[in-house]
């Protein structure tokens, strides 16, 4: 379900000097500032989470998490920030925090008051209420040993982290799977139905891709068109014959009027596949 955005009064906003989506490597505070470094990864198709702590030079704390395999890599960023924005607001108030993010999509779902993301929404929540916490975005390969530290644990948090449920299947994923269960179902139904018999010897498989069909192409396929042997199932003419004397059907008309080669009734399925698939044709 799509989720609302926070109803925020004009005065709860971030403060102006809270986000920086402008490159912090060259402002990173090294005495009296606790750095924390956070990154995602998704290598085929494990995902991990993790930040790193780094207090005066030391490297004091670490978090990393293995997400489920069909979240996306912005989740995992998102899911990295949350956890740390979590840690930063436990600490005493007295300290001064910088999380530096390497992906700019993250920070600015975070600091928008109406976002729809749940994730994003938490850590709204918490960094609006701790104004000592400020988050900043910082080039991603690019020499940086904390984010490069942050990446190392993230990548190694997909084959040996703790397994994270928090974090909800992706929009993407979701719409995926309802696809294929759609497409299984029209199969089914499709196969076994009991209407379209001639479409369905043609297309035996059904898909989103269009066939490009035009309307004569539909008209000579499905064989609904104005055929003598088509309108005298519905009484709508008092003979199926054509004015040669043969069988008004759309394959006649095709082989007599306009001499394409007959196929052998055996054979005349495929004929149609073949015909069908032939742009020539």
């Amino acid at each position: 379900m799509k989720a609302t955005g926070l109803s925020i009064h004009p005065s709860e906003h971030l403060k102006f000097s809270q986000i920086s989506l402008e490159d912090g490597k060259e402002n990173i505070a090294r005495k009296n500032i606790i750095n924390i470094f956070t990154d995602g990864s998704k290598t085929e198709r494990v995902v991990g989470a993790a930040f790193c702590v780094l207090i005066n030079d030391i490297w004091a704390s670490q978090w990393s998490a293995k997400l489920n395999d069909n979240n996306t890599v912005f989740q995992a960023d998102l899911t990295a920030l949350n956890e740390a924005v979590i840690y930063a607001s436990h600490l005493p108030n007295h300290n001064t925090f910088k999380i530096h993010v390497d992906n700019r999509a993250s920070i600015m779902a975070s600091s928008n008051s109406r976002s729809t993301n749940q994730t994003a929404r938490q850590i709204f929540k918490i960094l609006i209420t701790n104004p000592r916490i400020t988050v900043s975005w910082v080039k991603a390969y690019a020499g940086n040993i904390g984010n490069e530290r942050a990446d190392q644990l993230a990548k190694d948090a997909t084959q040996h982290g703790q397994p994270y449920s928090h974090t909800k299947l992706s929009k993407p994923h979701i719409k995926a799977l309802l696809r294929k269960s759609m497409l299984e179902e029209r199969q089914i139904s499709w196969k076994n139905g009991h209407t379209g018999r001639k479409t369905c010897n043609i297309m035996p498989s059904v898909s989103l891709r269009p066939t490009n069909w035009i309307r004569e192409d539909v008209i000579f396929f499905s064989q609904h068109g104005p055929f003598p042997a088509y309108l005298k199932r519905f009484h709508l003419s008092d003979s199926d014959y054509c004015s040669s004397g043969g069988i008004g059907t759309a394959l006649h008309y095709a082989t007599e009027s306009w001499h394409m080669r007959k196929p052998v009734p055996n054979f005349e399925q495929e004929w149609q596949k073949s015909v069908a698939t032939n742009l020539v044709s």
